[in-house]
């Protein structure tokens, strides 16, 4: 297959990514929430069989009044103010992941491939060898003209050709990818587990067990390496060289990604809290009790975004943990996603986007 070009230059989106951005801090600077009297309803429905359905539990993005829903077994674009879809293309594979949306085109990682689609008609630009499996927080990142992929360890690819650049290698299987000065991978696998750092370049940086099994990407922020074991512990690590800076319990069975802003870090722990750290210190700040939830959390300006797998969306208070605000709704399964004055996440076990607006 001929390779149109793609030419890498840099753009501004709502929501480009999984976790917001390649740092996967889940954060974003204020901007507007829908109102406290919104309502929910069905965006699209993606799932493999006709009417929705399916298991994936990835949120959409978006960018220039477009929603980027990946299903089952495809993906699709549809308008964000009406719903109305504008295309959709069978990825022939399976996918569980986000898409990306940066160089001007949209990327999604299958089990076994990473593709790049136009935007406007979702051609296929090219395919690569290599997909993801593990989860949401395999979503692929492109940073400046690389994609980064969980595969194997992770995989460096040209954004604009689908070349592969390099390839790095865990020690255990690779759960999560977060891209800042350098490429910082956790991994989890048979009771224990690592983050790992390379340059840019692929080299190794350095690599920790102190985490433990990590089944989650990391997050970086002020040169500091956020990660979360399946164990229950937080870990925040020097991302010059791997040392731990502090540690801090939390209930087990973390399998999504910490949300940071430089002052706190917040945590979807236990499956039914949300809890907040100080970055600085690790010192708990606040518990807040969101029942049964399978979501990371996300942080926008001075609130969280916390999720409920049957309570619904609860906006609370970044510093306090006090709820001032609310959105009952079922099945909600995926990190919130804030865009355009909504905030679309994805059922759980139902493959469907919901909107608030």
């Amino acid at each position: 297959m001929s390779k149109p070009p793609i030419e890498c230059a840099p753009t501004t989106a709502a929501w480009p990514m999984y976790g917001s951005d390649t740092a996967r801090t889940s954060h974003v600077a204020s901007r507007d929430l829908p109102s406290a009297d919104a309502e929910v309803g069905r965006f699209s429905q993606t799932g493999a069989r006709t009417g929705g359905g399916g298991s994936v539990e990835a949120p959409p993005v978006v960018t220039d009044g477009v929603a980027y829903v990946a299903g089952d077994v495809r993906i699709e674009a549809r308008d964000i103010e009406t719903g109305r879809r504008l295309w959709a293309t069978d990825l022939e594979d399976g996918v569980n992941t986000s898409p990306a949306v940066a160089c001007g085109a949209v990327y999604v990682s299958t089990f076994n491939e990473t593709l790049a689609l136009d935007p406007e008609t979702g051609d296929v630009l090219w395919r690569a060898d290599g997909g993801a499996h593990s989860g949401v927080s395999t979503s692929p990142i492109v940073g400046d003209d690389t994609i980064f992929v969980a595969v194997g360890g992770v995989a460096a690819l040209d954004a604009e050709t689908g070349d592969e650049r390099w390839h790095a290698q865990t020690e255990h299987s690779a759960q999560g990818v977060a891209v800042a000065d350098r490429v910082y991978v956790g991994a989890g696998s048979n009771g224990s587990g690592e983050v790992a750092a390379f340059t840019r370049n692929g080299d190794d940086w350095w690599r920790t067990t102190e985490p433990g099994e990590v089944y989650t990407a990391p997050a970086v922020a002020d040169e500091t390496v956020f990660a979360v074991s399946k164990t229950g512990t937080l870990t925040a690590l020097a991302a010059a060289d791997g040392s731990v800076e502090w540690q801090a319990s939390v209930e087990s069975g973390v399998t999504e990604p910490p949300a940071v802003d430089g002052e706190r870090v917040v945590v979807s722990a236990g499956k039914t809290q949300t809890m907040a750290f100080d970055a600085t210190t690790g010192d708990r700040l606040w518990t807040f009790e969101t029942g049964v939830s399978q979501a990371a959390p996300v942080i926008v300006g001075d609130h969280v975004l916390a999720t409920g797998a049957n309570t619904g969306i609860h906006v609370l208070d970044a510093a306090t943990g006090d709820r001032v605000r609310y959105w009952s709704a079922e099945n909600v399964g995926s990190q919130p996603v804030v865009a355009a004055g909504r905030v679309f996440y994805r059922g759980w076990n139902v493959s469907d986007i919901f909107v608030v607006e």
